[in-house]
């Protein structure tokens, strides 16, 4: 299954069980939800820290807030006991309200009266009931314009500076050292400089040795800039060039960074891009501009183009796909602000910075409803960049601003610690005082102290500039506004956010009522609204309720805003996947609305984004009219920007339906997926190739045009050489995989294609590429058989087995044992020993931790070291007498470990592993000889494991598997000699999962040998 397809279906899936939550809520709560992150009455849920109380909580499901524990010298401590529930707080009940407001209002509430937070408290048993007082320090109340002019606020901020500046209390590097010395700097307290410069004296001195973390070096470059503009202590000069030299050697697409390392995988996430970390690159190349490191143009120019272009386009994605159809971005839009603030420091004209800014910023501050909601880090993006980003419209929106920070005050009390930290409140995953330093940096943004949020030039700044227009049409900018449309207020009165994106749902989540039950004016005044997200989702249900004829009429409105809402609500707009399954058909879409869209496609002046949908839109006109206008669709095929491209070749498939005008766009079709570069559009263009395919036989003309465009796609597309060959590399084998598939008669030509290539490709490209021609050999006609194995055996395996030696690549190995086994079936990997691994005998012991050392089952990364009982030390070693462990044959298990498609378990379990948590297993198996070049284990297992041989550890693994196979891990000359002739004790450490509270295991592990005779073939061998 493709990327795509995957990511599609995580997106459903994610979509139905919101709406599942959703009807839950609706029974449990007595208000209406305002934010996304309020528990859901079937779900486990993470609360942590009740502020500064020093009190830790958890939710069960029925939103059952249960105490956890109580740190040792805050006011909490000893009041508690583990399992008993809070129901309730100063009067407050909890019930059908959510208790992460209502807890964190009463912290609130108590700092700015009396410190007083009496608990109703229910025992773990529910048969008595009391209240517990806390005492928390008296703060006073935040004032009207806080953190500005605000004591509390004050007092916080000093607090906080004390915690993260003390070595002994907070001595974190990466993101959270990074985050910590920025929030230092911005108290603009001067006695917080040495703890700043000690963090940065701390790092190599030799700058290679910083690495390739995107996400550290970006955060540290940031923090390591506004240094040397607040000092100019030049010391830490080598620092940010390495940071800007780094970007330059590792960026991918000309515009953006992976994760880390280098090269990309443009199947991981629409182009293998991470623009959560790669955002605070572009930010460090900016700033590293004004503090005068040299800085690579191109690669500033091309990653700030391709961020500047998601304002106002919906949020910015994860990767290199459209913007996202959330409310939310996890921080990503609050991060591209604060580049957009720097960028707007530029010597040349400034407009489109600022206004990309303000409108992202306005982005951030919308997006309450989902705050700290977030994919991978669980929303610590978010809560590390909104209070920055929503600083920004302290000078331009302050009403809004103000609005929105008090209504988050129960947020920031609940995320601060009794030590002075501040963690990060109903973040699932990142609740912690690292990441929560940034969040302390909302309480000191408003005070302009760095760079990136309005500080004053430096007098060590140097003068920089950016080009006047990086993306689009002067129309565009309108994109950029952060006003409503004109007649918004015609059909009511502003909501707040939390309203509308309820109402109407977004990419991620249904709308909580039925659409029809809303007022048709409510749906016109939303496609009128400042938010890019709203505004589509209100015309997606113009559409969804049949109002046709709206949308027709706001085709014509005179805002760019409003005609590209309503070209989204015609497309039923998926944002990172582009159309929609709902789209309007083709028998209701009217004259008007072809004619509104052939004026846009006409107008040299209009805004791109317009064009975008118009182009998306002309899918769903009747393919005559598709082919009639060609000559308007036509220009944007080859256009800079990959949405353009996207969109047209959307246009032109309206009309390969049909077979008279299927001949006139299928060639510009074939020539678009064969030249188009970025993984996205690519992907989506070769599957609408092959599916069309698929429809016409390779034999028919249209057949054999599609099989000549694969194949010439695997032959012509450019493959750079550097970090940037897996770019093309991954076109080029995608080409070929498909070609095989629909028609494996070509796999002789395309084994000769790439065969050709070999000196672009990397080894892991052709052992990729071997593999799937292997299977296509199968099914392909005989007579090409024997002259594709003679090619497969002969060039492949041999160019495969030079790469393992020159490069040490022991990753082929399978791979050219499969195609050695084309002449030689008998080759490959064999168990090593007797008796067979079927056979062995296991020795084996299950156990549970001692009681301080326990899990609880709902945590997924179990594998751990635990204390053993007592008379098992050495359990591992050869001479250990395990004689009266239980004893049986692998796989040892209990429950089933099934993989995620099958219901049946892939390996049926032969023995008991019994009722621990881990497990200790032995067996032995006989040597005769060592006669293997290779050595590797195979091991079945649910988590984690130590491996040992002969009483030494030779492998460990520490997460899980939710594929029940047997992973295959290579072994070293460190592992291997420990093997030795005769006896050989084999050990293993394990542990248990559990699967909705009920324990899943599976053990099974033997090595296995290769020859070199084997993999090479006897004469080869012979003759080296």
């Amino acid at each position: 299954m493709s990327t795509f397809n995957m990511l599609l279906r995580r997106v459903v899936c994610g979509v139905l069980c919101a709406a599942c939550a959703a009807g839950a809520a609706d029974e449990y709560y007595a208000e209406p939800p305002m934010f996304h992150s309020r528990p859901s009455p079937k779900e486990e849920k993470h609360f942590g820290d009740v502020g500064v109380t020093g009190l830790r909580v958890r939710i069960y499901p029925g939103v059952t807030v249960t105490v956890e524990e109580t740190v040792p010298g805050t006011p909490a401590a000893g009041k508690f006991a583990k399992g008993e529930v809070i129901t309730g707080v100063n009067g407050a009940a909890l019930k059908g309200k959510n208790p992460y407001v209502v807890l964190g209002s009463a912290l609130t509430q108590a700092e700015a009266t009396d410190g007083k937070l009496v608990f109703d408290v229910r025992s773990a048993d529910g048969r008595e009931a009391k209240q517990v007082t806390v005492v928390i320090p008296v703060l006073g109340a935040y004032s009207p314009t806080w953190p500005l002019n605000c004591k509390k606020s004050k007092r916080i901020v000093a607090e906080a500076a004390a915690f993260y500046a003390d070595p002994k209390q907070f001595k974190e590097g990466g993101i959270p050292g990074a985050l910590a010395c920025l929030f230092l700097l911005s108290t603009g307290d001067d006695q917080y400089l040495p703890r700043v410069k000690a963090y940065f004296d701390a790092f190599p001195k030799d700058v290679r040795a910083i690495g390739d973390n995107t996400w550290d070096n970006g955060y540290n470059g940031i923090a390591c800039a506004e240094y040397y503009l607040r000092t100019g202590d030049e010391s830490v000069l080598p620092i940010l060039q390495y940071y800007c030299d780094d970007a330059k050697e590792r960026q991918c697409y000309g515009v953006g960074w992976g994760h880390w390392g280098r090269g990309v995988n443009p199947g991981y996430v629409a182009g293998g891009l991470m623009n959560p970390a790669g955002a605070q690159v572009v930010t460090t190349l900016l700033l590293a501009q004004e503090c005068g490191v040299k800085v690579d143009q191109p690669t500033l120019l091309g990653a700030l183009r391709q961020w500047y272009r998601f304002a106002g386009h919906g949020t910015v994605p994860y990767g290199d796909h459209r913007g996202e159809g959330g409310l939310g971005s996890n921080g990503k839009d609050g991060m591209a602000a604060a580049m957009m603030q720097v960028a707007s420091y530029t010597q040349g004209d400034p407009t489109i910075y600022k206004l990309a800014r303000d409108y992202l910023s306005m982005s951030t501050l919308d997006s309450y409803p989902t705050m700290v909601l977030g994919h991978g880090d669980e929303g610590r993006g978010d809560g590390i960049w909104r209070g920055m980003a929503s600083a920004y419209m302290l000078d331009v929106k302050p009403r809004e601003y103000h609005q929105t920070m008090q209504r988050l005050q129960w947020w920031f009390d609940l995320s601060r610690r009794p030590s002075g930290g501040l963690g990060m409140a109903t973040c699932q995953r990142f609740d912690d005082v690292g990441s929560g330093a940034g969040l302390a940096l909302a309480y000191t943004a408003p005070l302009k102290t760095l760079r990136i949020t309005g500080a004053p030039r430096s007098k060590h700044a140097k003068n920089f500039s950016l080009p006047k227009r990086l993306w689009g049409a002067a129309a565009d900018l309108a994109f950029l506004s952060i006003e409503h449309g004109r007649l918004y207020r015609k059909y009511g009165p502003e909501e707040p956010a939390h309203i509308p994106f309820y109402q109407l749902g977004s990419a991620y989540h249904p709308p909580a009522d039925g659409l029809e039950q809303l007022p048709r004016r409510q749906l016109l005044k939303n496609v009128y609204h400042r938010n890019y997200m709203i505004r589509a989702q209100a015309a997606k249900a113009l559409r969804r309720v049949g109002a046709f004829d709206e949308l027709e009429k706001l085709l014509q409105d005179k805002d760019p805003r409003v005609r590209r809402a309503a070209l989204d609500g015609l497309t039923d707009y998926n944002y990172w996947f582009a159309m929609g399954n709902d789209a309007i058909r083709t028998e209701n879409f009217s004259p008007a609305m072809q004619a509104a869209i052939r004026k846009m496609l006409s107008d040299p002046e209009e805004a791109w984004y317009v064009v975008d949908g118009a182009l998306m839109a002309m899918n769903r006109a009747p393919a005559q009219e598709i082919v009639a206008s060609l000559p308007l669709i036509r220009p944007w095929t080859a256009h800079e920007e990959w949405w353009l491209r996207q969109s047209s070749f959307l246009a032109l498939s309206g009309a390969a339906g049909q077979a008279e005008t299927l001949p006139q766009v299928l060639p510009i079709l074939l020539n678009m997926m064969v030249t188009e570069d970025r993984a996205q559009p690519r992907e989506g263009m070769e599957a609408f190739l092959t599916g069309l395919l698929r429809q016409h036989s390779p034999q028919t003309p249209a057949g054999k045009q599609m099989v000549t465009a694969l194949l010439r796609a695997a032959q012509e597309v450019e493959i750079r050489p550097g970090v940037r060959s897996c770019e093309g590399a991954y076109y080029v084998l995608s080409a070929a995989t498909s070609c095989l598939r629909q028609d494996p008669a070509q796999a002789l030509d395309v084994a000769r294609i790439l065969r050709q290539r070999f000196a672009q490709l990397e080894g892991s490209h052709i052992a990729s590429a071997a593999t799937s021609l292997l299977e296509a050999r199968k099914k392909g006609p005989a007579e090409q058989r024997e002259a594709l194995t003679d090619l497969l055996y002969g060039d492949y395996r041999q160019e495969l087995v030079r790469r393992m030696e020159a490069q040490d690549d022991k990753g082929l190995l399978d791979t050219i044992v499969s195609l050695t086994q084309l002449r030689n079936p008998d080759a490959g990997w064999r168990p090593l020993g007797t008796p067979a691994p079927s056979e062995r005998i296991w020795r084996f012991r299950s156990f549970d931790p001692p009681a301080g050392e326990v899990l609880h089952p709902r945590e997924k990364k179990r594998f751990r070291d635990v204390t053993l009982p007592a008379g098992l030390e050495g359990w591992q070693r050869p001479e250990f007498d395990a004689s009266a462990w239980p004893s049986g044959k692998a796989p040892i298990g209990k429950g089933v470990f099934k993989t995620r498609r099958d219901k049946v378990p892939a390996f049926e379990n032969r023995s008991d592993w019994g009722d621990g948590e881990f497990l200790l297993a032995r067996t032995t198996f006989e040597l005769d000889a060592l006669d293997y070049d290779f050595y590797r284990i195979r091991a079945l297992a649910k988590q984690g494991y130590h491996i040992y041989l002969n009483g030494e550890n030779i492998h460990t693994y520490i997460w899980w598997q939710d594929e029940a196979f047997y992973q295959t891990s290579l072994l070293g000359p460190d592992a291997t000699k420990h093997l030795k002739k005769g006896t050989n004790v084999l050990a293993v450490y394990a542990n248990t999962e559990y699967i909705e509270g009920v324990p899943v295991a599976q053990l099974d592990v033997y090595l296995e040998g290769l020859t070199r005779a084997d993999l090479l073939g006897k004469k080869q061998t012979d003759a080296n």
